[in-house]
Order: structure tokens, then sequence, then C-alpha cells
């Protein structure tokens, strides 16, 4: 009974704020984490996989934002991966990116990459930057 009178003090705003909190009975209440850069990295990274490996596919993620609601693990191994597809305490890091940075043979892949893209942003000059803003213009300016 005294939860019903409480619900009802409470203003629209604070409701909201208070459903706001979780992701509600659907998805077991996962609170919303909060946002730290190390952790906005992380899903930046994970958002942009497809990137990582080339060999890889991944279907296409057509959301803008970071997700609200989600919840960070360790992936405990089973004792049958012990020598197949596990990484060694050396080769453990504290967030996905420190693993990124401290594979060399994925270092040697994103620098290469960087530079290609680097290569054909740059060249052209002048003539190369105004057929992309040329490009960029919406059709009903084109004709002029």
């Amino acid at each position: 009974m005294s939860e019903e009178s409480t619900k009802k003090k409470l203003s629209r705003k604070e409701r909201q704020k208070l459903r706001e909190a979780t992701a509600g009975p659907g998805w077991f209440d996962m609170p919303k984490p909060e946002l730290t850069p190390e952790i906005k990295r992380d899903l930046q990274i994970i958002k942009m996989r497809n990137v990582l490996d080339p060999k890889r596919f991944y279907k296409k993620d057509n959301s803008k934002e970071l997700p609200k609601y989600f919840q960070i693990g360790t992936v405990i191994e089973g004792p049958t991966e012990f020598y197949s597809s596990r990484l060694t305490r050396k080769e453990r890091k504290k967030t996905i990116v420190d693993e990124l940075m401290a594979d060399e043979e994925a270092k040697k892949y994103y620098k290469r990459k960087f530079l290609e893209i680097q290569k054909t942003k740059q060249s052209g000059g002048k003539k190369h930057y105004k057929q992309l803003k040329k490009k960029r213009r919406p059709k009903w300016e084109k004709g002029f």
C-alpha cells in the first residue's frame, strides 16, 4: 500500500527517470551503466569490428549512437580450449583497445590500411577536392 502511494506522489519526470534507469522486465532489469571514456572506446571498437578483420563478415550496424543498456563481462574458457583458442596471461589486457594494440600483425595491417587511405585522400590536390565537392552538391544545383 505504501508503495502505491509513493508512486502516485512522484512526478511524471521522476517516474520516467526511474523507468529509464533499467532496460525493463523484458531484459531482466538490466541497469544503465555509466559511460567512462574507456568503456566508450571499447563500444566504438566493437561497433566498428568489421574493419578490424578483413576476412570476417559482420552484419551491417545502422545505428549511429552507442547502446544505452549493456553489460561487460569476462569470457572464461573451458578446459577443452586450453591449446586451441586461448589467450595466454601475457596476451590478456584490461581493455579491447589494449589487446588490439598489443597484436603486432594487426598493427601492421591497420598501419598499411591507414596509409592506403591517406594516399588516396591526399592525391589529386585541388582538382580532386573540387570533384568531391561537385559530387556532394544536390541534383538541382549541379545543372548550373
